[in-house]
Parts: structure tokens; sequence; C-alpha cells
């Protein structure tokens, strides 16, 4: 009887909880990079994620960049130039920079899972967005590279920031 009680408990629990933490997610997807390489010039450079749906100017966003990458990567930092285009054309610039190293660029930051490391970082918070409509982000490869080595995949997700409180408008 404690068993059964049990498991209906978690059948009960685990949805709210999933669906808790995906309530204020807006967009998420993932690319992957052919050969595990990202060029800086020409054709490979711009990485486009579409048909990102923003329902109200009144919400404010956090965007997330995750990278997937070997340990064989052959940098310690990926800087990216990340470009918000608006339903009416408008763009919005900015640059970054995700370290994938410690300060003493020996041990990897991010979720070793053995053969690949997986780090997420916010790379723009609270931000507000001008129209309703469909955008596109285009991340950009910034790097002092010629091509980044051993990145398999790069993540946007965009989520409705966590606020405890209102901003004015």
């Amino acid at each position: 009887m404690k068993k059964a009680f049990n498991y209906l408990v978690v059948l009960i629990i685990l949805p709210l909880i999933f669906s808790s933490c995906t309530k204020n997610q807006v967009y998420e997807d993932s690319i992957s990079f052919p050969n595990s390489t990202w060029q800086r010039i020409e054709e490979g450079k711009d990485i486009t994620f579409e048909k990102i749906i923003i329902k109200s100017v009144k919400d404010e966003y956090d965007f997330n960049v995750s990278f997937v990458h070997k340990p064989t990567i052959n940098v310690d930092e990926i800087s990216f130039i990340l470009r918000i285009i608006s339903p009416s054309g408008i763009s919005k610039e900015t640059i970054h920079t995700i370290e994938l190293k410690g300060r003493d660029k020996a041990k990897f930051i991010g979720n070793n899972l053995g053969e690949i490391i997986d780090i997420k970082e916010v790379v723009k918070q609270y931000s507000t967005l001008p129209e309703v409509g469909e955008y596109k982000v285009i991340i950009s490869n910034y790097s002092n590279k010629y091509e980044i080595k051993g990145l398999e995949q790069i993540t946007l997700e965009i989520i409705k920031s966590d606020l405890d409180y209102k901003i004015e408008k």
C-alpha cells in the first residue's frame, strides 16, 4: 500500500515540477556544427535562430547560450556577436565572451560529461523587446582563431525573466 502511495505521489509531483520549469520558456533550439568546427570567416560563421515568437512587450527576457564541446577544443574562450533582429528589421547587437576554463586555465568550467563538456551562460538578462511578433537571433563567431575546432553544438534559450517586482515602463 505504501509503495503504491509513493508511486502515486511521484506521478503527481513530477509533472508539476517539469511544467513549472518550462512555463517561462519562450524559445529553445540547438544547432550542431559539421565536423565539430565553427568557421570565423565566410560561410558558417553565422548561426541563425528563427521563428522566435514574442507575444508581449511588457515582459523581460533572459537570453542563455550553451556550448557543447570536446576536451580537445582549440580555444579557452568563445567570443561571439549576438544580433537580435525585430519583426520590423531593427537590429541590435552585442559582443560576448564565454570562458571555457577557470582562472588557472587548467580545468574546464561546466558539466563534464566525459567525452563532451556542456557550459551554459546568461548573456543578456532582464532584456525588453520593443515589438510583438517573430524575431530572429544571429550568433556570429568573433574568435581570434580562424576556426574553433572541437565545438559540437550551440543552443539558444530565451526565457521570461524571473523578477520578484515589476519594472515601470
